[in-house]
């Protein structure tokens, strides 16, 4: 629905709203999921958030009366950043949220985990990973999904870039997984976009299984306060055999061997 909306204002909002529904039908019942600011008891306020995992256990019936789009920090699960198109500056942009976030004090020592939801590129995929390495420590992300590009990263500040970034593809039969790397007719954005008959050059990327990232580490998020069990998924997760292109910073695009 939010493609048929022409005004940009209005179809960011329309995506907005269609991501907190989706993410709403997935997680347990013991969360929900609203947009708003984050406040902390010494005044400090958050930017306007797309999407906020709320608690409903440790969410105070006092704010719930007086307003729902102000929530206790202590209150917040998870913080999820939802784009139409990603772009550099709204990178940049991101990395100030994920600071001021940061800096939000509470006598728990929380902080709002932050992610980010983009539906479409706005570059190539080794141009957003280069956005994502170049963001300062404290501007980081933890992790955050493109999905039209299928395109996965995860924050690990023990790898140089701190992020781990992968597009999941899953070519079709007799489909190759290759790249003619370094040729000048070629570049990193005729792999990435999906296509349903991959030609040459082309893969086929796995959306879903994209998404199944996506998820799982919000469950994972979840699980670290007990909101969430996630033990069982494992299994699950074991039975998707996904091929991977994974980036790193300063390298083409590592595509993954032929079996």
């Amino acid at each position: 629905m939010a493609g048929l909306i022409t005004h940009n204002g209005e179809r960011g909002s329309a995506n907005e709203e269609s991501f907190r529904n989706l993410l709403g039908r997935v997680l347990p019942a013991s969360v929900r999921v609203c947009d708003g600011e984050v406040i902390d008891s010494e005044g400090g306020v958050s930017p306007q958030t797309d999407a906020l995992v709320v608690s409903d256990q440790l969410h105070p019936a006092l704010f719930a009366q007086t307003s729902e789009k102000l929530f206790p920090v202590e209150s917040i699960l998870l913080a999820i950043e939802v784009k139409t198109t990603l772009t550099s500056s709204e990178v940049t942009e991101i990395g100030v949220k994920v600071s001021k976030f940061n800096g939000l004090k509470s006598e728990m020592k929380v902080r709002p985990v932050m992610a980010v939801f983009a539906h479409k590129a706005g570059g190539s995929p080794q141009n957003i990973a280069k956005w994502f390495f170049d963001l300062p420590e404290n501007h980081r992300p933890e992790f955050f999904l493109v999905n039209d590009s299928a395109m996965f990263g995860l924050r690990n500040d023990d790898v140089e870039g701190g992020y781990e970034i992968q597009m999941p593809i899953r070519p079709a039969a007799g489909e190759e997984v290759s790249y003619p790397f370094g040729s000048p007719s070629i570049n990193d954005r005729n792999f990435w976009k999906p296509v349903s008959k991959p030609k040459g050059e082309q893969v086929r990327v796995d959306h879903g299984a994209a998404m199944l990232s996506f998820i799982k580490q919000s469950l994972e998020v979840l699980s670290a306060t007990s909101h969430a069990e996630i033990s069982w998924l494992g299994p699950y997760l074991a039975v998707v055999d996904q091929q991977r292109v994974v980036y790193k910073v300063g390298l083409d695009p590592q595509m993954p061997s032929a079996s």
